[in-house]
C-alpha cells in the first residue's frame, strides 16, 4: 500500500516563524558579517598605502589598548598588597587563638565522648541482663 503525500497546508505560525527566523537572526548576522568584512577591507587599503599616518595611529591606538590594562594591573597589585598584609596580620594573631581552639575542641572531644558513654551505660547493662536471663531459660 503505497502512501501519497498530501501536500498540506502551511500553518499560519511556521510561516511566521520561517519569516522571523530570517528577520531576526539570518538578516543580522549577514549584515555583521558584511561590516566586518568591509572594516577589514577599509583597514588593509590603508595600511597597504605609502602613508606615513597608518604607524601614527597605530601608535596611538596600541597606548589606548594599554592603559586600561595598567590599570587593571594597578589594581590587582593593590589587592595582592592587601591580600599579603591581611595574612601577615592573620599569621601574627593565629597562633594564639589556634592553640585556644584546639584546647576547646579537645575539651569538646572529652565531653562527649564522657556523655556519650554516659547515656550507653545503662543501656549496655540493661541488655547485658536480658542476654543474660534469656540464656537461663533455654
Amino acid at each position: 500500500m503505497d502512501k501519497i503525500s498530501v501536500p498540506r497546508p502551511e500553518r499560519e505560525s511556521y510561516v511566521n516563524h520561517r519569516r522571523d527566523v530570517t528577520r531576526q537572526i539570518i538578516l543580522p548576522l549577514v549584515l555583521a558579517i558584511i561590516l566586518a568584512l568591509t572594516a577589514a577591507v577599509l583597514a588593509g587599503i590603508g595600511a597597504a598605502g605609502n602613508n606615513a599616518g597608518v604607524s601614527l595611529w597605530a601608535d596611538i591606538s596600541i597606548i589606548w589598548l594599554i592603559i586600561p590594562m595598567m590599570f587593571l594591573a594597578l589594581v590587582i597589585l593593590a589587592l595582592t598588597a592587601a591580600i599579603v598584609y591581611g595574612l601577615n596580620r592573620l599569621l601574627k594573631v593565629s597562633p594564639h587563638y589556634t592553640g585556644l581552639a584546639q584546647a576547646y575542641a579537645l575539651w569538646l572531644s572529652a565531653e562527649i565522648s564522657i556523655w556519650t558513654d554516659k547515656i550507653i551505660q545503662p543501656v549496655l547493662t540493661i541488655r547485658s541482663w536480658i542476654d543474660f536471663f534469656s540464656k537461663k531459660e533455654e
